[in-house]
């Protein structure tokens, strides 16, 4: 047996001896690699000195040009001068010499004396001429050999330029696969010296010479974050376990005690801090990140494990330039304190802010006035550089004429579009501290665009922007809730009542009388409809009938008094549907049926808390309270499951504080997003932590909708849209006070001036609703029809004729009302001697499906029927349209199947005004609407 054991040592020791020299040969390996990538980095900044070297070269070549060009702009001139003299010498002497024979008066003159004066004239201007043009031709014969010269550099100064260009490319080729051979061959190490690549690259890049981003730079003092003092969530964790760089095997390093590792805590930050490791942006409103409790090395959770292994740090470790990562848009290129006007405009004055640009984006944060100037970690506007319409420019007195003449250099605009043609672009004023401040930030932010765009790092639109109808109805100023009906129909709760709105045909119902609707919830395999309306806040049931106009009955839930929230589900797959209203901390279960009464209660549970969200995840239903959410079987039957699980410490704190729930979300088919009021975290199906990482909000939320893939968050200041596998922020609206209707997050209300209904069209909501075409008819007005229940949205017939007749006075629009015949088969020739001429309707159920397209989209022809024939067409289409009392709404193909004997209109002019004969009202007329009974 001791033999076994000791020959197993011998072995282990020769094993141990093998793995220590290839260890040593690997180290010895490495560190000539290094050397030599020492070496090739060296000779690429010579070659980049010689390459800036020939730069200036250039540009002297380029001013000698301009200089050579200017000498013989002189010349030219001089000798125009020259002319000009020589022909004014010429004239006095002219006039000389009249004056002297007038003077002389019979005199006889001496023609001798009179020739040898003309010689001698003639002579000196010769000489003078003769002069000139040798010191002019002297003059060209060294400017011509100076551009020679001038020339000959500039060739071999480019021949240089690029040879030095192709020698660069070479050596970084050559990087690049000495890295990746020292990566394979790395086995796990990790050196520092190549951890600060990226930003060198980033600063000595010729694409941006002016983005030198150095802390150096910066002209203000650094902004120290301030940590809160020890709470209930700060979380003490173990020391990060950080990999150790390698160190050449000297007698010394093995003898060297191991570096104590950092001692990391989460901490909440009062003010925008950013990473010690990558320098980014903490996003956040608590638990920003990891804190040392020895040093002042703070990170982000996902930095945490690639911190230095020192602490303290070592000065040459922590001098980290300030740069932003290229290829993935991280990091923070410049900040400072600026000034922006205050929410009532420049003329009321500017208030102090706090810019900082990180991960490409702006972050303004305000400075409360006071003793205190440290800002908030509330942002007040962030704006994306990587959207294609983001600019930044100076400003003339004009832009600011509230501004003082020694501000105005000093401003700046900074301007983003938001995707929605209709709505104004946000465009902000900035107030630097200098004009060399100015500047700086201006040349910043152009050449961070300009590397963004050239490395293809776009923004990712998730939501894209629509405006849903038109701004001008009266309802949408008092919308509290809405809901999508279909492809052409949307519900809108106000203060008044429910209104169902047919955004193609401009077509009003008032279905319901309820006061102030708050939400609106649909069953439609029920035939219900349930509204939480009143100021106590009751639910209400309604027929489905009553969305055409009928009468219906009205069902008041007396026990859902002062109800907080509401969902709908489905007890059990294939079964009824069921209504869930909670009611302070009760839950009460309502079965949903088309019997009489609809509905029938079911059961009531207990919530663990104050009930602030309802929904359905996975067929069961889910409770948000204070704190935390829990789910629950819909047949009552078993206990609540915790979603915030007591035996996680890591999630103590949400019940510590009390957080409000806002929103619960599945994400795959194993963990759930619980999204709070400062924080979201990641849980499985039993309430435990399943991501380390969590989701954190740059401004405060006032709620949060999502769909399969997105998660979006609204905020006073706009919304952001977050991807909920991989919790990346990738999309930021900067529109203030916008608020969603309904829960899907589809219809949204901007309160601007005027009021807009927004709709969000993205993968998910594609199709559900047809957008109207984009107009402006500020002039349309609400008209009642015969009916009390329907209304027409269009323009009063008064300023529809002055419409028109504006138009008939334009040639050019009056050419455009009436569109070309594409058909002639229905024109026949009736006998041989009148020439009659009869226009036959064809029917439409014989034309090409392309002709029915046209037919719907064009007027028709006019038709040889009678008057009562066309009057009795009419009132069969709006029977058939609108259905009087509680009959359903009719297939539109048997509409379109019907002859139309409307007369033509002008909405086949893109520009007029929509009549009420055009086809986007389906051949609506307001004499068609009071015919009903």
């Amino acid at each position: 047996m001791d033999e076994a054991v000791s020959a197993l040592k011998e072995k282990s020791e020769r094993e141990k001896h093998l793995l220590t020299q290839e260890n040593l040969k690997l180290m010895s390996e490495t560190d000539k690699l290094c050397a030599f990538v020492d070496k090739l980095t060296a000779q690429n900044r010579q070659l980049e000195d010689e390459l800036q070297d020939l730069s200036s070269k250039k540009e002297s070549v380029n001013h000698w040009e301009a200089q050579i060009a200017e000498i013989i702009q002189w010349v030219s001139d001089e000798k125009d001068a020259r002319g000009y003299l020589q022909a004014l010498a010429t004239k006095m002497t002219e006039e000389l010499e009249t004056l002297r024979s007038s003077s002389l008066g019979t005199r006889p003159l001496d023609p001798l004396w009179k020739v040898r004066r003309s010689q001698k004239l003639d002579m000196s201007a010769r000489l003078e001429l003769q002069s000139a043009l040798e010191a002019e031709i002297k003059a060209k014969q060294l400017v011509q050999e100076e551009l020679r010269r001038v020339k000959a550099n500039n060739i071999s100064l480019e021949r240089n330029l690029k040879e030095s260009e192709e020698r660069s490319l070479e050596m970084v080729e050559q990087m690049d696969s000495l890295k990746r051979e020292m990566s394979r061959s790395d086995k796990g190490l990790k050196l520092p010296d190549f951890q600060d690549s990226i930003f060198e690259y980033f600063n000595t890049s010729p694409l941006a010479p002016d983005l030198t981003f150095r802390t150096s730079d910066i002209d203000f003092p650094p902004l120290k974050p301030e940590a809160t003092p020890p709470s209930p969530c700060t979380e003490e964790v173990r020391p990060a376990s950080v990999p150790v760089s390698p160190t050449p095997p000297t007698q010394s390093s093995l003898t060297t005690p191991k570096p104590r590792a950092h001692q990391l805590s989460i901490k909440t930050f009062s003010s925008p801090a950013q990473c010690t490791h990558c320098t980014s942006l903490m996003v956040g409103l608590i638990r920003q990140g990891f804190a040392c409790e020895v040093c002042s090395f703070i990170c982000h959770a996902s930095c945490k494990d690639q911190a230095p292994p020192l602490c303290p740090i070592p000065a040459e470790q922590a001098k980290r330039p300030a740069g932003i990562d290229v290829q993935r848009g991280i990091g923070t290129a410049y900040r400072g304190y600026v000034r922006i006007p205050k929410p009532s405009g420049v003329k009321k004055g500017w208030q102090r802010a706090f810019a900082l640009v990180s991960d490409c984006k702006l972050f303004l944060y305000d400075v409360p006035e006071g003793k205190t100037t440290q800002p908030g970690v509330v942002a007040s506007l962030v704006l994306d550089l990587r959207e294609e319409e983001f600019s930044v420019s100076s400003v003339s007195a004009s832009d600011v004429i509230h501004a003082t003449s020694k501000d105005i250099p000093c401003i700046f605009r900074v301007t983003s579009s938001q995707l929605v043609s209709q709505l104004s672009s946000v465009s902000l004023l900035v107030l630097a501290e200098s004009e060399v401040e100015k500047r700086k930030w201006v040349r910043i932010l152009e050449g961070l665009q300009s590397i963004l765009t050239k490395n293809l790092l776009k923004n990712r639109q998730v939501h894209i922007l629509h405006e849903a109808y038109d701004a001008s109805l009266p309802i949408i100023k008092t919308t509290l809730s809405a809901a999508v009906l279909d492809k052409e129909r949307i519900l809108l709760g106000t203060e008044d009542g429910l209104f169902v709105v047919e955004v193609t045909r401009d077509v009003i119902v008032r279905a319901t009388d309820s006061k102030r609707v708050h939400q609106i919830d649909l069953i439609p395999q029920e035939q219900i409809l349930t509204l939480l309306c009143g100021r106590s806040r009751h639910v209400h049931l309604h027929h489905w009938g009553a969305l055409e106009g009928a009468e219906a009955f009205d069902v008041k839930l007396a026990e859902t008094k002062g109800c907080q929230a509401l969902t709908t589900g489905v007890l059990r797959p294939g079964g009824p549907a069921c209504l869930l209203a909670a009611v302070k901390r009760q839950v009460l279960c309502y079965e949903i049926t088309r019997a009489k009464p609809p509905q029938r209660r079911l059961w009531e549970v207990q919530a663990p808390g104050f009930v602030q969200w309802l929904g359905m995840l996975r067929d069961r239903l889910c409770v948000g309270y204070p704190g935390g959410f829990a789910l629950l079987a819909l047949q009552g039957e078993s206990s609540p499951i915790s979603l915030v699980s007591p035996a996680d410490p890591s999630l103590a704190f949400l019940s510590q504080q009390s957080l409000d729930a806002l929103h619960a979300t599945g994400v795959g088919s194993s963990e759930l997003l619980l999204c709070f009021s400062h924080i979201a975290v990641y849980v499985d199906g039993q309430g435990r932590r399943s991501r380390s990482h969590e989701l954190m909000w740059p401004s405060t939320p006032l709620a949060c909708s999502s769909n399969s893939s997105h998660l979006t968050v609204y905020s006073e200041n706009g919304l952001d849209v977050f991807d909920l596998q991989t919790s990346e922020w990738i999309q930021t609206i900067s529109l203030c006070k916008i608020r969603p209707l309904n829960v899907e997050g589809t219809l949204n209300l901007l309160s601007s001036e005027p009021p807009r209904l927004i709709y969000f069209s993205n993968t998910s909501s594609e199709g559900v609703l047809t957008l109207p075409p984009p107009c402006d008819h500020s002039r349309k007005l609400m008209m009642r029809t015969r009916s009390k229940r329907k209304f027409l949205f269009k323009v009063p017939e008064e300023e529809r004729l002055q419409q028109r007749r504006e138009m008939l006075r334009d040639p050019g629009l009056r050419s455009k009302m009436i569109s070309g015949p594409t058909n002639f088969n229905h024109v026949a020739h009736m006998g041989p001697g009148d020439g009659l001429q009869v226009l036959m309707d064809l029917p439409l159920r014989v034309m090409h499906s392309s002709q029915d397209d046209s037919v719907k989209d064009k007027p028709r022809p006019l038709s040889s029927i009678s008057r009562q024939q066309r009057s009795r067409t009419h009132i069969t289409r709006t029977a058939s349209d609108f259905g009087g009392g509680a009959s359903p709404r009719s297939d539109p193909d048997q509409d379109d199947g019907e002859p139309d004997s409307s007369p033509p209109s002008n909405s086949s002019n893109p520009s007029s005004p929509p009549s009420p004969n055009s086809p986007h009202r389906s051949q609506l007329t307001l004499d068609s609407l009071e015919m009903e009974p």
